[in-house]
């Protein structure tokens, strides 16, 4: 036995931050932020001079927008991801969002076309899920 220590893996990553985890990050820092700062005025200490945070840019969002979460399967993104790549030249579709965008307008298109004379669905009655 050598006397070399053995080295520390590193931990494993956590799962994909979803809508709700990013919910729940947030808050916890809101109430963490919250605590600290009535702790360091009760003790009586005189509160160092923090810098001030720039406030995050606000998203470009396109208007009347909304996020929706979508799950697929690895060879699926992986056959996206190729397709994007190896087309990106000839279609001008640079991003992932935009590939996802432009494919749900044609086969919405197309199902119009074949199914409602080109016309645009009515919206689903209030109370059927989907």
């Amino acid at each position: 036995m050598s006397g070399i220590p053995e080295p520390t893996r590193p931990t494993p990553r956590r799962a994909r931050n979803t809508f709700a985890q990013a919910k729940e990050s947030l808050a916890a820092d809101d109430a963490i932020s919250a605590t600290s700062a009535p702790v360091a005025q009760q003790a009586g200490a005189t509160p160092a001079p923090v810098a001030q945070q720039a406030a995050p840019a606000p998203k470009k969002r396109k208007v009347a927008t909304t996020d929706i979460l979508l799950s697929v399967s690895e060879e699926l993104k992986e056959r996206m991801v190729a397709t994007l790549e190896h087309t990106r030249p000839r279609t001008g579709i640079t991003s992932q969002q935009q590939f996802i965008r432009i494919a749900i307008e044609q086969l919405c298109k197309r199902l119009e076309s074949d199914f409602n004379n080109g016309e645009a669905f009515p919206p689903p009655a209030q109370g059927v899920n989907l």
